[in-house]
């Protein structure tokens, strides 16, 4: 799937509200005046936009994992440094 595809699916999709509704709490929380809802939704645009582009390579060139053990019960994290998904094993 191509990554206009991946963002109108995003556009249409619960996450996008939501997202809209942090990105209004967040100027909310800094003390900001809160941006009209146009403003709003290029900017929550523009940061999916991004975050798919990132994905995407990811899913072509291979995560850059990061591994975080924790021997004493048995278990590690993974989280890649390019795109920020996160993995828990346990072995």
């Amino acid at each position: 799937m191509d990554l206009e595809k991946r963002l109108e699916q995003y556009l249409q999709s619960e996450d996008f509200e939501m997202d809209l509704g942090d990105l209004i709490h967040d100027y909310r929380a800094q003390g900001l005046p809160v941006p009209p809802m146009e403003q709003l939704r290029e900017e929550a645009t523009a940061e999916a936009w991004r975050c798919l582009e990132t994905i995407m390579i990811c899913e072509k060139k291979g995560h850059l994992w990061k591994e975080t053990a924790d021997p004493e019960n048995g278990t590690s994290t993974l989280s890649c440094r390019r795109c920020g998904a996160v993995e828990h094993l346990q072995w």
